[in-house]
């Protein structure tokens, strides 16, 4: 509130290593840029009296290769082997000529793709919101 700073948020950078917050800016206190590349960035040297307003977005990065690794949280990586076995399986029992075949990859299907409900359902909102209704805490009357 107090910076001569004009336009902090163009001139200030934040990064995250392990559980510890780094602030970068471009310049100094008194709100001269530094012209040095080398030494462009440093660590921030403004009071901190209200806190720090962080804005970022948490878009995955998307794959476009086979090879790309997917973007999502330890817990749902079983998830998706488990939709992939499901459409592979549904794939094959589009494909059969045997009815026998086309049942049980049908059947195969259904299951991986109640494997994956289950696991989306189980561990996607872990993280997200809090799950469950409303508590109370009652307290007895002690008169």
């Amino acid at each position: 509130m107090a910076s001569s700073i004009k336009y902090p948020e163009n001139q200030a950078m934040y990064f995250i290593e392990g559980d510890k917050l780094a602030l970068i800016t471009k310049v100094d206190s008194s709100g001269n840029g530094r012209t040095s590349s080398r030494k462009q960035w440093k660590a921030i040297s403004e009071t901190v009296a209200h806190g720090i307003l962080i804005h970022y977005y948490s878009e995955p990065n998307s794959v476009t290769a086979v090879t790309d690794t997917l973007d999502i949280d330890n817990a749902l990586e079983l998830a998706v082997v488990d939709y992939v076995k499901k459409c592979l399986y549904m794939d094959r029992a589009g494909t059969a000529t045997d009815a026998g075949m086309m049942q049980t990859s049908m059947a195969l299907s259904s299951k991986h793709e109640r494997n994956f409900k289950e696991a989306v359902q189980r561990y996607g909102v872990r993280k997200k919101d809090k799950t469950g209704g409303t508590r109370v805490v009652k307290v007895p009357t002690l008169v």
